[in-house]
């Protein structure tokens, strides 16, 4: 060994340094992990007993913060509302987006001399441009769902749950010749609220947007050769979209952007002001 190392210019003495040099296993230093923070600033309100603004220990779920507000026998668990500060920067680029994909619009109207365009997506422009960034999460809200564990999601700082009570309506909105609120019959389909609200002649004939109170969304067919059935809770929210073909060629998923968006508008279902 020591013949070979000398052929390969090495000093044996020196490698013994060397090696002297390195840290053992039972040098190692051991740096300590730091506790895990508290869920702070939980705000819960509504239909509970107890509202008011909570800090909970690592590792807590929504229904610790349930079990906390004391949710009373009002609340209405399927237009609840989880409004999360991690989503808000997400959204906040969707409603930028879809407020240039509307501004791309109407100036794809007045190019094509378009009335009936320009006024329809104005209307639209407005009405996103006042829309609030919520920070709404899709998430069970109801107790009792809450004791499966893949329904129980963790909390994180700065939530906010929002207990409503039960919503009496169904909107529609979109490409009409205004919104329409109209009573909730649990005997109609989306097609139903549909033919009770007058369309925008550049209304799609084909396909129409269901948002449901608890924020999840879904396109179904409405017209005889496609038509989908389609139960709609009542606070739902139904979006019929412009005429894909009528649009600007470089914003094909404006309709698709726009359900999405009201699906973080958690105000328009319930009644969250009583």
């Amino acid at each position: 060994m020591r013949l070979w190392l000398k052929k390969l210019g090495f000093k044996p003495y020196a490698l013994v340094a060397c090696l002297a040099c390195l840290p053992s296993v039972a040098q190692a230093q051991v740096v300590s992990a730091e506790p895990p923070a508290n869920i702070t600033g939980v705000q819960i309100g509504g239909e509970v007993i107890k509202p008011g603004t909570y800090d909970f220990p690592p590792g807590a779920r929504l229904h610790d913060a349930s079990i906390t507000g004391q949710i009373n026998s009002r609340a209405w668990f399927l237009g609840a509302a989880l409004l999360r500060e991690s989503a808000l920067e997400e959204q906040q680029r969707l409603k930028v987006g879809l407020l240039f994909e509307l501004n791309a619009n109407r100036i794809h109207a007045l190019a094509l001399e378009n009335a009936e365009l320009h006024e329809l997506i104005t209307r639209l422009y407005r009405a996103v441009a006042a829309m609030p960034v919520t920070g709404r999460t899709v998430a069970q809200l109801d107790p009792l769902q809450q004791l499966i564990l893949d329904n129980n999601a963790l909390l994180e700082s700065g939530d906010h749950l929002l207990y409503p009570r039960k919503a009496e309506q169904v909107r529609v909105t979109g490409a009409v010749k205004a919104d329409c609120v109209l009573p909730h019959d649990p005997s109609w389909q989306m097609h139903d609220y549909l033919k009770a609200c007058q369309r925008h002649p550049l209304a799609d004939r084909n396909s129409a947007y269901l948002i449901q109170p608890n924020g999840i969304w879904q396109e179904y067919g409405i017209a005889y050769w496609n038509l989908q059935p389609a139960v709609v809770a009542t606070g739902a929210v139904i979006y019929l979209p412009t005429q894909p073909n009528k649009l600007s060629p470089a914003t094909r998923n404006l309709n698709s952007d726009m359900a999405a968006m009201l699906a973080t508008q958690y105000q328009l279902g319930g009644r969250f002001s009583e």
